[in-house]
């Protein structure tokens, strides 16, 4: 093929694929990026006067690659303790795959992956010539290319040959991706999101190649790493499931409660302050007793008993999670000032022993949990409540109408060699939860919101992501008075300079409003719109199609990556065919597969692979088959829990 044709040919396959980066060179003036030609070969790029190679650059790649391949970076997943995907029914097959392998004895298993579908990341294109060689020698099935520089493209069309290197990774089942951010942050977010929605189990084994020095691929490169570990965890598990659907059938039919959904509601004129437990909340409660009364409070978890520390009773006291945990520590509140005059405002799923302990509960459905999917479907959900009850505070408050929030303790990370939590809190005075107040897992250095750096945590950093979002997507007017991470949307205030100008707040007409505008339900009666006996059925059905798809997975080749694709889409396409009965186990459903292709994929014999395979299937199905068992005891029990008002009034009269 001659040049001109290569050219051609390579443009057009690109434009078809880009046509947003060819748009946007072309109203950049199009070339800027001079090719120098040697022997009517392409050896070097000439950009504001300086060559970007500075010798052949044909050479220079084929050195690059070869030491690169001799000594690679690469990410493996080396502990399955640490993703989150080893709960109760993971552990069975974890330990069917280590006592299978044990009794082998002999069989050969590598510390790494292979032949498994996996991911290359070039940062960097330059003129491309890397790029066919570390195709072909990965057999990676996504090309993740990072190139910021779009006046890199056309001289890259003389070189690469677009065309087949798009259709060798299309053969392959996977894609050429192209990333043109130049923020770190952005380019570590694109690629985990790319990894995310291709499947993230796909990421052990990836290899990260760097073309040409760039100080963002540096930074991106070193934050990759981290990134990857939060978002390679698995999410959801059926033993929670099953904890969440009783403890919200629980707490519907065991009192009246109020339901808050999403919904907006008119405008409020109140500021409404979250309150979290942050360490910088120590220094702002002078700020928060000094404006107390113009302001409406949301205490956001374990900042309650910091607030009540200091003579402050919330208005709302804000919970997300379910586990018994939750309850414990609100008991050990309890004895430092009475709280039974605050509000609740949980997760239906919280544990229904907390309930019992505020005045009033106000219960909203949460988002991706198998109790919304299954008993919240003719009710908004509210979004982005999670991961911390800071994110509920501030999301409730909105859909609530506020719209003037402050935020106090709301830290989303920790100066450098502070403590995680505020003074008063469980975790700096209760012995038993000190634990607490260490850090929990890797670190990052992100921007603080009175200047300097902050040291974040993943769970932080994506509650100050989330915040921001709900800043952005609600309109929110934020201050945020916390010495801690900088929330973007939110504008930085020091505690002493804060005077709240609104109204003083008169309680008894907000707790009386707030009553008005939210609808009450009496015990069982919004169970009323579920019928258990209906849902059970889809249960059967669904894990009768499930198994049908193992007996099919399992006489087919041994992949157990095209098992990891096909359970996926099954969940994908389950929703209303199975009445969203899938978000019971769909948590489990992704962990199974991930467990197997971590031992699947290092076990080297290919007769002993397909043994490894055969024991997978087998334990999945019988897996599969204790999960429904399980299910149809939750539902028995769940039909006893079910009482109308009508039935609890005939009882009570008897």
């Amino acid at each position: 093929m001659s040049d001109a044709a290569l050219v051609e040919r390579s443009r057009a396959a690109f434009a078809a694929y880009y046509p947003r980066i060819i748009e946007a060179i072309e109203r950049n003036g199009g070339l800027t990026a001079a090719p120098v030609v040697e022997q009517d070969e392409i050896v070097d790029l000439r950009i504001d006067g300086h060559l970007i190679y500075g010798r052949d650059a044909r050479r220079f790649t084929t050195e690059q690659v070869e030491a690169y391949l001799q000594k690679p970076l690469r990410i493996f997943m080396h502990r399955l303790d640490l993703t989150g995907i080893v709960t109760k029914v993971g552990q069975r097959l974890v330990a069917a795959f280590e006592d299978d392998l044990r009794a082998q004895g002999t069989v050969e298993v590598s510390t790494h992956p292979s032949g498994s579908p996996t991911f290359l990341i070039s940062f960097g294109l330059g003129l491309g010539y890397h790029l066919a060689e570390l195709t072909r020698r990965t057999e990676a099935r996504w090309l993740l290319l990072v190139e910021p520089l779009p006046e890199f493209f056309v001289p890259s069309f003389g070189v690469v040959d677009w065309a087949e290197l798009l259709e060798t990774y299309k053969a392959r089942g996977g894609e050429v991706c192209i990333i043109s951010e130049s923020d770190p942050n952005r380019i570590v977010a694109a690629i985990v999101g790319l990894m995310a929605g291709k499947g993230i189990p796909y990421a052990d084994g990836s290899w990260v190649f760097t073309h040409y020095p760039f100080w963002s691929f540096a930074e991106a490169r070193d934050r990759l790493h981290e990134a990857l570990e939060f978002t390679f965890t698995n999410r959801g598990f059926f033993e929670d499931e099953l904890v969440m659907m009783r403890n919200a059938v629980t707490n519907f039919s065991g009192r009246a409660f109020r339901l808050l959904d999403g919904r907006r509601r008119l405008r409020r004129p109140e500021t409404a302050v979250v309150v979290g437990a942050g360490p910088s909340l120590d220094a702002g409660i002078e700020a928060l007793r000094r404006n107390r009364d113009r302001m409406v409070v949301f205490s956001a978890g374990t900042a309650l008993r910091a607030l009540l520390r200091a003579g402050i009773v919330p208005d709302f006291q804000c919970e997300l999670e379910n586990v018994p945990g939750v309850y414990d520590v609100l008991v050990e509140t309890a004895k430092v000032a009475d709280i039974s005059g605050i509000t609740l405002i949980s997760s239906a799923t919280v544990d229904p022993r907390v309930p019992a302990l505020f005045g009033d509960a106000i219960f909203y459905f949460r988002d991706s949990i198998s109790s919304t999917q299954i008993l919240g479907g003719k009710h908004r959900i509210i979004e982005g409540t999670s991961p911390t009850c800071v994110n509920l505070a501030i999301n409730a408050g909105a859909v609530m109408g506020f719209t003037e929030f402050v935020l106090f303790g709301t830290d989303c990370g920790v100066r450098p060699g502070s403590l995680r939590h505020a003074k008063g809190t469980v975790y700096s005075e209760v012995g038993v939860y000190e634990a607490g107040n260490r850090t929990q897992g890797p670190t990052t250095s992100v921007e603080g919101n009175f200047g300097g750096l902050v040291n974040s945590e993943p769970l932080y950093d994506s509650c100050r992501v989330m915040l921001s979002s709900a800043i952005r997507n609600n309109r929110l007017n934020v201050l945020n008075c916390s010495d801690g991470a900088l929330i973007p949307g939110a504008k930085p205030r020091v505690p002493d300079s804060l005077t709240v100008a609104t109204p003083v707040v008169d309680a008894v007409a907000l707790r009386a409003e707030i009553r008005h505008m939210l609808p009450r339900y009496l015990p069982g009666q919004i169970l009323e719109e579920a019928n258990f006996g209906a849902i059970h059925a889809k249960v059967v059905e669904m894990f009768a199609a499930l198994d049908a798809l193992l007996v099919e997975l399992g006489e087919g080749k041994p992949d157990f990556g095209l098992v990891y694709d096909r359970v996926m889409s099954f969940v994908a396409q389950a929703k209303d065919r199975f009445a969203h009965t899938e978000a019971l186990v769909s948590g489990s459903l992704s962990a199974l597969p991930r467990i197997a292709m971590f031992y699947g994929y290092r076990v080297v014999d290919a007769a002993q692979r397909k043994r490894s395979f055969d024991l997978f299937i087998a334990e999945f199905r019988a897996i599969a088959a204790d999960m429904a068992r399980q299910l149809a005891t939750l539902f028995d029990d769940l039909s006893k829990l079910t009482q109308s008002p009508a039935r609890l009034l005939a009882a009570n009269e008897g």
